[in-house]
């Protein structure tokens, strides 16, 4: 059995993309839309980037100057992992408020507690610096040993 269509709608593209997405629409390249399910998803591809060619520099510098080298990126390893893990349980943040009298209502909130408990600007910090993670270990402890009635 083949289905009748009844009524077909059309609209153009950029009409219908910014009807639904508003000024996430912005100015951009291209967009893919397909049906996902039960779900229209539009991806919106940025513009390609543009080419920018600076105009040559009449002036000559004076010494070049030495480049420093670009730190490398720390990344977090498993007491990163382990602290966004606990960072998001409801029951870390009720652990927090008992024993640590910290009002947490958000996974952000209790990573914030613990970044500044632990003396870190990133939860990566925890793999780099040791000081740093045995603090860490001792606030994970002490959960954990609060999780099983100690």
């Amino acid at each position: 059995m083949t289905p009748q269509i009844v009524h077909r709608y059309a609209w153009p593209i950029r009409d219908a993309i910014e009807h639904l997405l508003g000024e996430a629409a912005g100015d951009c390249e291209a967009w893919r839309i397909r049906i996902e399910g039960e779900e229209l998803v539009i991806d919106v591809v940025a513009p390609a980037a543009r080419e920018v060619v600076a105009a040559p520099s009449i002036e000559t510098p004076a010494e070049p100057q030495p480049e420093e080298p670009a730190k490398p990126e720390r990344k977090g390893g498993k007491l990163a992992q382990t602290a966004g893990i606990i960072c998001a349980e409801r029951g870390f943040w009720k652990f927090l408020a008992e024993k640590y009298d910290a009002r947490i209502e958000t996974a952000d909130a209790a990573a914030e507690w613990l970044r500044a408990q632990c003396g870190v600007a990133s939860r990566a910090d925890l793999d780099h610096e040791p000081l740093k993670a045995e603090t860490f270990r001792d606030v994970e402890k002490a959960y954990r040993f609060w999780l099983d009635g100690y």
